[in-house]
């Protein structure tokens, strides 16, 4: 693992997030088609879709893809990760990998989605995001922000896109 992670960690910018897109949809996907055979419909979907899919699909958008992604970012990364680094500031830098504050931000995204059936995918998008920001976070505030921001945006797309053209979530 420390390989594959190493190998990942030498990738440019847009690489690196593409590449941990990618593998988070490949653990997500199966889990997304499992759960249909262990929660019912009730547990899966959200009692406010129907609300979600009244709203003016742009201000959705602005509301899913672009604020919710910045929000959460700051709340479950830039807050974490700077309360650690203050902690740790008398040792330097945190690591390359600080696992603490990766395991922590990801917690953070599964209370934020508290919903039975959302725990799993919360806990691997949260790891997944937490370890993107550790990866920038480290050299640039501004880069740890775009980047993990850009990649919350780009799973949510797909969650506003379910909801305005094919009526699911």
């Amino acid at each position: 693992m420390t390989k594959w992670l190493d190998r990942l960690d030498s990738k440019g910018g847009w690489q690196f997030v593409g590449i941990i897109y990618i593998v988070r949809w490949c653990l997500i996907v199966p889990y997304m088609i499992a759960s249909k055979f262990f929660f019912t419909d009730a547990q899966i979907s959200d009692a406010s879709l129907s609300k979600l899919q009244e709203m003016n699909p742009i201000v959705l958008f602005a509301g899913i893809v672009i604020i919710s992604p910045l929000l959460e970012t700051l709340l479950e990364c830039s807050l974490p990760f700077f309360v650690l680094s203050v902690i740790h500031r008398k040792k330097g830098k945190l690591p390359a990998r600080p696992w603490l504050f990766i395991i922590i931000s990801a917690l953070l995204m599964v209370l934020l989605h508290p919903m039975l059936a959302a725990v799993l995918p919360s806990l691997v998008t949260g790891l997944s995001l937490a370890y993107c920001y550790a990866h920038f976070a480290n050299r640039n505030f501004c880069s740890a922000l775009l980047y993990t921001t850009a990649f919350h945006a780009a799973i949510n797309i797909v969650g506003w896109s379910m909801i305005v053209f094919a009526g699911t979530a």
